[in-house]
């Protein structure tokens, strides 16, 4: 990424976390690890869900009936937007 912002300064990123699972410590440990001022964590989190796994076998995620799926694949669209405009 650093050298991608050394070619195009105005260039931004950040870190979408998936497959994240329920009661663990091990996902606060890595947002540490990850956390930097340069490309920042986005809020959206993505769980390790069984709908989004059977995603490739079924109509996908925006077809099915996981609510809560369809909102963290969509979400992370709605953060990228509103960074850009910043």
């Amino acid at each position: 990424m650093k050298n991608a912002q050394e070619r195009q300064p105005g260039i931004k990123a950040g870190i979408v976390m998936n497959m994240i699972k329920p009661r663990t410590g091990l996902t606060n440990e890595v947002r540490v690890l990850l956390e930097s001022p340069e490309t920042p964590l986005l809020q959206t989190r993505i769980h390790d869900r069984v709908s989004i796994a059977r995603s490739s076998m079924t109509a996908g995620v925006l077809q099915g009936t996981d609510a809560k799926a369809k909102e963290e694949i969509t979400s992370p669209a709605e953060e990228i937007v509103n960074r850009i405009s910043a």
